[in-house]
């Protein structure tokens, strides 16, 4: 479908509904459709399927304009005109006296970011809130966190819980532990980065070993083995982590807890003598009960606040405003 989208201004002018715009262009871009910023009158307007207008019939900056696009959706009920609500100048004391058409505009589906917008513009233009949909701004939680093409692609905003173990294919690294562990955590993703180790010619038989175990623990879905990635895939999957595990055997050093302190990532490391040295965070013992070390992972307070970003992805990603948008507003997007 070809889609224009109606502002004052659009990209690469700075600000927040221009910011937006540019999102919903690469959103409807992704999804197969054509899409114009329009800033001025055009009698052009018709030829598409869909005018998504921004703000121009709700705020007093360019009267004429929004009196061309009135006149122009009386006489096209044939598009798909939406009339998208950031704001509502009628009731910010900054623009409330200059001049405002407050009769709703004809032939058209009204949609604003937010509840207070809704009730907001309902009572401006003598509406019930139920003729308003709202749909919220949506962020792109990858490329906001800076999150790496790799990483963007695991999609680990699906899990619930993620322990991160940055290693190598070891036996001191005690993989077997992070397998057990993770099994007796339902929710969780255990994300291995799992170089091979050039010096340890028992690294293949260790990490079929581990595999077998996997496999017995039924957690096929539940681990991830990523490999030898690149320090920005590190960088990703520290930010996405929730907690980091390393229940090492031994270590001369211990850097990952180093480098998780830095990106704010709970520890959970075994209770050894570098580990002690080097970093803080929660200790465990190496003959600890997996269970026991499942509670304390999900008991603690700063790995439930990590969780607590998957709702962002929930309520705001662009996924998810599509989802609203075409089973509310636009089904034929869809199409």
């Amino acid at each position: 479908m070809r889609i224009a989208l109606v502002h004052y201004t659009a990209p690469p002018v700075i600000g927040g509904v221009e910011r937006i715009l540019e999102e919903h262009r690469r959103l409807f871009e992704q999804k197969g459709h054509d899409v114009e910023f329009i800033t001025s009158f055009t009698p052009q307007l018709p030829e598409f399927d869909v005018v998504a207008i921004h703000n121009v019939l709700t705020m007093p900056f360019n009267p004429e304009f929004a009196g061309q696009l009135r006149a122009l959706m009386a006489s096209t009920p044939q598009v798909k005109w939406i009339n998208w609500v950031h704001d509502v100048g009628k009731v910010n004391q900054q623009y409330a006296h200059l001049p405002w058409n407050a009769e709703a505009p004809p032939n058209c589906i009204h949609v604003a970011v937010s509840q207070l917008r809704r009730g907001e513009y309902a009572r401006a233009v003598g509406l019930s809130e139920a003729d308003v949909h709202v749909i919220p701004n949506g962020i792109d939680c990858a490329k906001t966190l800076g999150l790496s093409d790799f990483v963007s692609g695991l999609n680990l905003w699906q899990e619930k819980l993620i322990l991160f173990h940055p290693t190598r294919i070891v036996r001191r690294k005690n993989i077997e532990l992070g397998l057990r562990v993770t099994a007796a955590l339902p929710d969780a993703l255990y994300v291995v980065t799992g170089a091979p180790d050039p010096h340890n010619a028992d690294h293949t038989a260790y990490m079929q070993e581990v595999i077998t175990l996997s496999r017995e623990l039924r957690l096929q879905e539940r681990v991830k083995f990523v490999g030898a990635v690149s320090d920005d895939d590190i960088r990703s999957l520290y930010t996405m982590a929730d907690a980091l595990f390393f229940p090492s055997k031994s270590e001369g050093f211990g850097l990952p807890l180093l480098e998780a302190e830095l990106h704010g990532v709970p520890v959970f490391c075994s209770d050894i003598p570098a580990h002690r040295e080097v970093g803080s965070g929660q200790f465990f013992g190496l003959d600890d009960e997996p269970s026991a070390i499942a509670s304390r992972i999900v008991a603690n307070e700063s790995v439930r606040m990590r969780q607590a970003r998957r709702d962002v992805f929930a309520r705001h990603g662009w996924d998810a405003i599509w989802s609203t948008l075409t089973s509310k507003v636009l089904p034929d997007l869809r199409s």
